[in-house]
């Protein structure tokens, strides 16, 4: 066995273990996301952010509890705010992750606005199996949108959020969906007023969240598309709300919310080949 420290973080409900690369030697990062995001099992989370620094510049690398590597805006934010008070930073920086660079700015004592790049609807990039936009297209039976937020997402807009029985029969299909070749996450949105919506999460490597900021910069980038509007909107889940502005739906997003740091410990991981038996 070995020890691992690690910080819990939220944004929004939506809550992960964050670790410094130099604190986990070797290990497989990807091996470590299945052995600490468990619930009851483990600390229990929604991803594994792992953060670090080269020379003046802060990089950040997410893994969902199944070992797949994503991109996360929720959890950019909570490593921003990890790294903001370990002193690495001051209020105006970057981080990169998954081959972007993210202004981060922090205000008063918790509040972090990422400036993020314009949303892309490009079938290669989103990615899905078009010839063309994947625009309030069927899949399997749901009309959706599909684009990218620097993670793929579904976009379907509904009167009423799902109940648990067509949420969970429906999410763990759509997010493996053959249209899907690196598989989605799912935003069913209802619409409460023009600059407030209201969603139900299924994220992909995940399932049900609580919050989700690439899928709610998604959420606003087709609604303000699709009704023509631009400036800011709510973006509410069960975890709270996102405060999302866009110039236009083409353009790059600002996404502000104010992520806690719950608490901090040290777990104790098998070591591959070492140990016989998980944790």
């Amino acid at each position: 066995m070995t020890n691992v420290p690690f910080t819990k973080v939220e944004s929004v409900g939506n809550d992960f273990v964050l670790v410094e690369k130099d604190q986990v030697g070797d290990l497989d990062l990807s091996w470590l996301a299945q052995q600490v995001c468990p619930r009851r099992f483990a600390i229990g989370s929604d991803g594994l952010l792992v953060i670090w620094r080269e020379g003046s510049d802060i990089h950040l690398r997410f893994f969902n509890p199944d070992g797949s590597e994503d991109f996360c805006g929720n959890g950019l934010r909570c490593a921003a705010w990890y790294a903001y008070r370990q002193g690495w930073t001051g209020e105006k920086f970057e981080i990169l992750q998954n081959g972007m660079t993210i202004g981060m700015e922090i205000e008063g004592d918790a509040r972090i606005t990422a400036f993020m790049p314009a949303a892309s609807f490009e079938p290669g990039r989103v990615p899905v199996q078009s010839q063309e936009e994947w625009w309030e297209r069927p899949v399997l039976g749901v009309i959706g949108t599909a684009l990218t937020t620097g993670s793929t997402h579904f976009i379907t807009f509904v009167d009423e959020l799902p109940a648990d029985d067509e949420f969970f029969d429906l999410g763990p299909k759509l997010e493996h969906a053959e249209v899907f070749p690196e598989r989605t996450s799912i935003m069913w949105v209802k619409p409460e007023a023009e600059d407030r919506l209201v969603m139900r999460i299924w994220e992909r490597g995940v399932g049900e969240t609580q919050g989700c900021g690439t899928g709610a910069m998604a959420a606003a980038v087709v609604w303000f598309r699709k009704t023509g509007r631009s400036g800011e909107i709510d973006v509410v889940s069960s975890g709270g709300t996102l405060r999302v502005a866009i110039d236009h739906w083409s353009a790059p997003i600002t996404i502000t919310s104010e992520p806690e740091e719950l608490f901090r410990g040290t777990i104790m991981v098998p070591v591959p080949g070492l140990d016989a038996a998980p944790v």
